[in-house]
């Protein structure tokens, strides 16, 4: 596995935002072909039978990824997810995990940051990727499969052992698949992109990481409104070890709770919660949701440290 010097990365990041910030004139410029390809099938094609389509992407860590258009239009385009909420996540990791590290990615989606991690823990790291829903785990299986360091799992995670409802939604939406549907039913694109009700196998986190022996240094979370099921399945391993908690919080405009309970645990475990600033250092913050509300933010992901 090659690695590149961090210092590369983050130039490469750079690039990412600045491709993500530009003009869609100069966007066209940068990736001509992409860029046509990607809006062509998503305001021609998608739009009629909703069917997604396959395409391959280098991302800016050198890792090529299988993607499924047009939920993977920004990584297609810009070579990351380009969203600064991801980008600072991006910059965190950097930032943070190291050569031999174990990093645990919950909701992983295609897998482009599993994938990330893989590049920078290193062949003597490991990386676990958890993605619930059967469609979008092909893709992250595929990305995945020939990565020694990493293994991926089509499971839920929860906190109980069982077969779980989950709601896959059409692929334009996929990111928002979820065990929690309801949070979902006031959204103007609800009534076209209704999801698939399906049954998942779930595992308990806490558990599975006893099983394998492994202590990870950071977990990140992104399971739209299952945040205080994960959580809760693993607060006993909390009480003993001390992993980085990355978890998506969502605005209150939303209706989903499960954030804000699976904040009040891991206070209750001795964790204090931070945001990620533009260089990827962590800043102290106390009241989430009026941060998300004074900067004008529908979610962030939020750093929980456990005090020493």
């Amino acid at each position: 596995m090659e690695l590149m010097n961090k210092d590369s990365l983050i130039k490469n990041l750079n690039k990412v935002e600045k491709i993500a910030a530009a003009s869609k004139f100069e966007r066209l410029v940068a990736h001509p072909i992409n860029y046509i390809n990607a809006i062509l099938y998503r305001e021609l094609f998608y739009k009629r039978n909703k069917k997604e389509k396959e395409v391959e992407s280098e991302t800016f860590f050198g890792t090529k990824m299988s993607l499924l258009l047009p939920s993977g239009t920004d990584i297609y385009l810009t070579g990351g997810k380009s969203h600064g909420s991801e980008t600072r996540l991006a910059r965190f990791l950097i930032n943070n995990l190291e050569i031999g590290d174990t990093f645990i990615d919950v909701g992983a989606h295609y897998g482009y940051f599993s994938l990330l991690g893989s590049k920078l823990v290193g062949q003597k790291g490991k990386v676990f990727s958890f993605e619930a829903a059967p469609k979008t785990f092909k893709v992250l299986n595929k990305n995945t499969s020939k990565t020694p360091n990493l293994k991926s799992f089509n499971l839920a995670v929860s906190d109980e052992i069982s077969e779980l409802k989950f709601y896959e939604f059409p692929n334009l939406y996929s990111e928002y698949n979820s065990l929690e549907v309801n949070q979902y039913k006031n959204e103007k694109w609800f009534s076209k992109y209704k999801p698939k009700e399906i049954k998942i196998s779930s595992v308990i986190l806490g558990e599975f990481l006893h099983k394998e022996n492994v202590f990870p240094k950071v977990i990140k979370i992104d399971v739209e409104g299952a945040e205080y099921r994960v959580i809760n399945g693993l607060s006993d391993f909390l009480t003993q070890k001390s992993p980085i908690i990355v978890m998506e919080f969502l605005s209150q405009e939303r209706g989903s709770t499960g954030h804000h309970d699976a904040t009040k645990k891991l206070k209750s475990l001795g964790y204090i919660s931070y945001v990620i600033d533009t260089s990827g250092n962590l800043k102290h913050i106390e009241g989430i949701s009026e941060y998300l509300k004074e900067m004008d933010l529908e979610s962030d992901n939020i750093v929980f440290v456990k005090s020493t």
